[in-house]
């Protein structure tokens, strides 16, 4: 069974000023204790928003491992990325936000969401 996204993913503030943390919220449920998650998250790669990476540079894609500590439970996540403009087109009024999870079989759930900019 593959990784069950029991509450989409989200993000707070919603809507947002940047460049600033966004707090990204989603609830998970695995069927493996201990199985990790990869969590890829990506930016429309033309528009002027992107992520900033460990070391405050600007990236279109964010990477994060998540752990599914216990079998079939709901598990609260919450990650944070800073976000930032720079360089493409825009100034844009909202961004999606792509995810894709995939779990230690190789399975892939894909989820999005929508961070309005102010």
């Amino acid at each position: 069974m593959a990784i069950q996204i029991r509450v989409p993913l989200t993000a707070s503030p919603n809507p947002t000023s940047l460049p600033r943390r966004i707090d990204f919220h989603q609830t998970l449920r695995g069927n493996i204790d201990g199985e990790t998650i990869l969590a890829v998250y990506e930016l429309d790669p033309d528009s002027d928003i992107w992520f900033q990476d460990a070391n405050g540079k600007p990236t279109k894609t964010v990477q994060r491992s998540l752990e599914v500590t216990q079998a079939q439970a709901d598990q609260v996540f919450l990650i944070r990325i800073v976000m930032q403009r720079g360089p493409g087109t825009g100034p844009l009024a909202m961004v999606e936000i792509d995810q894709t999870l995939t779990d230690s079989s190789g399975i892939k759930t894909p989820d999005s969401f929508v961070l309005n900019l102010s």
